[in-house]
């Protein structure tokens, strides 16, 4: 029986019986997603001299399939139970950072006899800033929660995003004059869109946070909202880090954040940007990285579909 056209191929082994490998080959027809095993007895002359070859070929294909589709449910469970691990290590670890300094003042408030004013500003600041804190973890990890459950909660209607851009930046001013960061924003007019108002403006949060967390003192971060065609695009860009060219595709993915390093200097958990992907998406956008490389800074866009809805209104 003459063999397949094609080589002998050893890249499927797990195709290969018990038999003495001199008389067994694995094999792949001229296509490359097909896979032959062939068991094969040579017959010899009285002198030794091989006269013919008896051959069985087996269609292998769908074993090979199931068994390599098997090696890669199991890499991608070792993935996930690493992911849940190094999740859960850091979870423990933020939450219980900003808990550290609650516990502290309030035991100290409550040991104390007397207390002067300036004293008890500077602890309520403390406890209030710190539950604050604690407050957008738990709120961080409940909407990530939702999202693996698909019920991430959404209350659509016609709003503005410049207003919620502009008094995201208001928010974030403090935080940049604090590292001495120079912060403005260009926002264009008529910016409708059918969206949640609340998760526009987590998303906007995020990504200025993230701008300014990653950027040094004295840089800069920029806040641009244009209009092109239907759709809106918030670009924020910062000075700072940078992004190394493999780390685009994956910035927007759980746990990612830039990178574990800088995650662990800078705190977080790291959902942030995984979120802001997650309600772009939910509004019909789509989200990307862009960056020159590693110390030249980044720029991360949300794409979002302009509503014309009002202009519709108003048409006779």
């Amino acid at each position: 029986m003459p063999l397949p056209r094609g080589g002998a191929r050893q890249a499927a082994p797990e195709a290969r019986g018990a038999e003495d490998p001199a008389r067994r080959l694995d094999v792949h027809s001229r296509r490359p997603d097909r896979f032959y095993n062939v068991a094969y007895q040579p017959l010899s002359a009285p002198n030794g001299v091989v006269t013919d070859i008896i051959a069985a070929i087996s269609d292998v294909t769908e074993l090979v399939r199931a068994r390599r589709a098997g090696e890669e449910a199991r890499a991608a469970a070792e993935l996930a139970s690493r992911s849940k691990d190094e999740l859960l290590r850091t979870v423990s670890h933020e939450l219980r950072t900003p808990l550290t300094p609650i516990l502290g003042f309030a035991e100290a408030l409550q040991r104390r006899q007397e207390v002067r004013p300036e004293e008890l500003h500077r602890a309520l600041d403390v406890i209030l800033r710190n539950a604050r804190e604690e407050a957008r973890l738990v709120d961080e990890l409940i909407d990530v929660s939702e999202i693996a459950a698909g019920s991430l909660r959404m209350e659509m209607r016609p709003v503005e995003l410049g207003p919620i851009v502009r008094a995201c930046v208001d928010e974030a001013t403090p935080a940049a004059d604090a590292k001495g960061i120079a912060l403005d924003a260009s926002v264009a007019s008529d910016t409708l869109l059918g969206g949640d108002a609340g998760r526009l403006a987590q998303a906007v949060r995020t990504l200025l946070s993230n701008a300014i967390k990653f950027t040094p003192r004295g840089g800069h971060v920029s806040v641009e909202v244009t209009r092109k065609g239907g759709s809106l695009r918030l670009r924020v860009a910062d000075t700072g880090k940078g992004i190394a060219p493999g780390e685009l595709p994956h910035v927007f993915e759980l746990m990612r954040a830039r990178d574990g390093s800088l995650r662990r200097a800078h705190g977080g958990l790291g959902l942030g940007l995984y979120l802001v992907r997650h309600v772009v998406e939910a509004h019909g956008g789509r989200v990307w990285a862009e960056s020159d490389g590693e110390g030249r800074g980044a720029t991360l866009v949300a794409e979002l579909a302009w509503s014309d809805q009002r202009r519709e209104e108003t048409e006779p």
